[in-house]
This record gives structure tokens, sequence and C-alpha cells, in this order.
């Protein structure tokens, strides 16, 4: 999968990030969270765009602290 289509799929990766560490009972903090993409998805991300798709999420009504 190439890299620009992979940066499309970001917000659902972190979702499923989310979910998966939520389950656990575990935090993830900004570090991990950047981390986390770039080693499973090979994506690369900065800190403000997690920040918008987070928002994102919470736009859809999905619970994200």
């Amino acid at each position: 999968m190439a890299k620009k289509e992979k940066q499309k799929l970001k917000i659902l990766y972190l979702l499923k990030l989310l979910c998966e560490y939520s389950i656990k009972g575990e935090k993830l903090t900004m570090p991990d969270i950047l981390k986390e993409l770039f080693e499973r998805y090979d994506i690369l991300a900065e800190r403000k765009s997690i920040y918008s798709d987070m928002e994102a999420l919470r736009s859809l009504g999905i619970d994200v602290v």
C-alpha cells in the first residue's frame, strides 16, 4: 500500500489503536500513539494532526479522552 493511501487511513488506524488500548485498560500518550502508528502501519504523523483526528472522532460521537 502506498504511503499516501496509508495516510488517508490514519484516522481509522488511530481509532483501532485507541480501542485496543482501551480494551486492555491501558493509556496511550501522544509519543506512544506516534510510535505505534509508525511501527505498526508505517505512518508518520504529527501531534497536531492526531489532535485534529481525535476531535473528528469526538464530533462523530466517539468518546476520546
